[in-house]
């Protein structure tokens, strides 16, 4: 309930402030600070020689990568093919291809998952975001075709936007933490302690300030231009879409603490990662662009806590 209450007000808050400021222009330091605050405490405890479990452990992690990158991203294609709309389409395909998250680790941890696992999933996950931006990014010029036009976006907004360059995410999100973290467990074991010691307050203030400029953006500010008739659509569109992952991560992944760790990456997404990329490309995909993925955090932090209560009383 405390993350929802989070969200709420960071979306409330930044949407005002966008209001009443025009907005502002983009910058690609949040994704700097995104992968600071976000990623590399997460890396704290990650050795390289983790990786030797991963031939024992190649069903989990085949698993993993085909109910995420096949299934689910085939199911996000559908419900946004009959959306009719480009732009719910291309979010929900984003989400398809983002599994896990920020707070992952933490449900992993609180279910009686195999946390050593659910990390090499995480890093692994991670490892794949420069094919995925790849991949996303001519996800438009496919889909093109069999859409209508996107929404028009008011003179000067697509200024602020720009396509996805797949090696700048994949550097700040990926190269700068992971180097980052080697800094720490090398020379600052004590920043390592006291990190560890206020992960919850630094996550929580985190993706506040995050999703708060992320809202005030003047990108953001399209949602006041949304027709009534495209939110219920991306609403239906994305409540659908987490009705299969739910499923898929229910029945698909064994009642064993590796099968909990696969469960974790399939039933979440990273959202606020989601955002930060549909940034870029807004201008492409048009205003509704953003709805599912502002949807996604309310469906997704609503449910985690029941889903993860309701995996303990099953085990």
């Amino acid at each position: 309930m405390q993350q929802i209450i989070l969200v709420i007000s960071a979306i409330v808050l930044g949407l005002g402030f966008g209001r009443l400021t025009g907005g502002l222009a983009f910058s690609s330091a949040v994704c700097l600070v995104a992968g600071v605050f976000l990623i590399t405490p997460s890396l704290f405890k990650f050795q390289l020689a983790d990786f030797a479990m991963i031939p024992k452990q190649l069903p989990a992690i085949w698993r993993n990568l085909w109910i995420n990158y096949l299934l689910l991203a085939a199911v996000a294609l559908i419900i946004g093919w009959l959306s009719r709309d480009i732009g719910i389409a291309g979010a929900l395909l984003l989400l398809a291809l983002l599994p896990g998250g920020g707070m992952v680790m933490m449900w992993i941890k609180s279910s009686g998952a195999n946390a050593r696992l659910g990390f090499i999933i995480f890093m692994l996950n991670l490892a794949l975001l420069l094919p995925i931006t790849l991949l996303f990014g001519g996800f438009f010029s496919l889909a093109e075709g069999w859409f209508p036009a996107p929404e028009l976006l008011p003179a000067g907004v697509s200024d602020a936007a720009r396509q996805i360059k797949p090696f700048a995410p994949f550097m700040i999100l990926i190269v700068i933490p992971f180097l980052l973290s080697r800094l720490a467990r090398g020379y600052l074991p004590r920043l390592i302690e006291i990190t560890e010691r206020h992960q919850p307050l630094i996550s929580k203030a985190t993706m506040f300030g995050i999703v708060f400029y992320l809202f005030s953006l003047s990108t953001s500010q399209l949602l006041f231009a949304v027709s009534l008739q495209s939110v219920l659509v991306a609403l239906l569109a994305t409540a659908v879409f987490y009705a299969v992952v739910f499923a898929a991560a229910r029945l698909l992944t064994p009642e064993t603490p590796e099968g909990r760790a696969v469960y974790w990456h399939v039933a979440t997404r990273y959202i606020t990662l989601a955002l930060i990329l549909a940034v870029f490309s807004i201008d492409l995909y048009g205003p509704t662009f953003i709805l599912p993925v502002m949807m996604a955090y309310f469906i997704q932090i609503g449910a985690a806590a029941t889903l993860s209560r309701r995996m303990l009383a099953r085990a």
